[in-house]
């Protein structure tokens, strides 16, 4: 058991399930104090399973396309001298490489970004509703807007994750700007 905790997916996935636990709650929270006099946090433990049971699905996925983007366009590339020949320093061995990393982001904030925001509008609304008419209807109404929102945060994030963060703590790193995002999101963008 010690050994499949130990497992960079398990982890991570746990990581992940216990912040967004996190934020359904601080978004509650936020609601309660948004529009009430009143403060009283209402707790719907059907729907912060769904937020949990999210995080368990996507954050696996969230690994591998990191991964599959790093082998393709890996962050870093080996200096040169002025003679173009690499240097062998050790400590100056590698540079970013900012076109690499620009790619990463671009890709990250419009294919996966888009089809993340899909499928968690999706999962989370049929499982409330089970109407896959209401479903589609609410993808095509709420995704514009909370891309929208978010290209203007994730875009810096995903750049700082791909450029400075070693891949063992991206989950961490992302886990902790989603903790906000999340709240973001429950608060003000699945409550409408």
């Amino acid at each position: 058991m010690a050994d499949i905790l130990k497992s960079a997916y398990v982890s991570a996935s746990l990581q992940a399930t216990l912040f967004s636990a996190v934020s359904y709650v601080l978004g509650q929270v936020v609601l309660s104090l948004k529009h009430s006099d009143k403060f009283v946090v209402d707790i719907d433990y059907i729907v912060l399973g769904r937020f949990m049971s999210w995080a368990l699905v996507i954050t696996p996925i969230g690994i591998l396309w990191q991964q599959k983007l790093d082998n393709k366009f890996p962050s870093t590339k080996p200096k040169h001298g002025p003679s173009g020949t690499a240097i062998s320093s050790k400590d100056s061995s590698k540079e970013y490489d900012q076109l690499n990393i620009f790619v990463k982001v671009v890709l990250t904030e419009t294919i996966f970004s888009i089809a993340v925001n899909s499928a968690f509008i999706a999962y989370i609304t049929y499982l409330e509703h089970g109407d896959l008419n209401f479903t589609i209807a609410k993808i095509r109404t709420v995704v514009p807007g909370l891309w929208t929102s978010s290209i203007k945060v994730w875009p810096f994030v995903t750049y700082v994750s791909f450029g400075f963060i070693p891949p063992q703590f991206r989950v961490a790193f992302t886990s902790v700007v989603g903790l906000v995002w999340g709240i973001y999101v429950n608060a003000f963008v699945i409550s409408k």
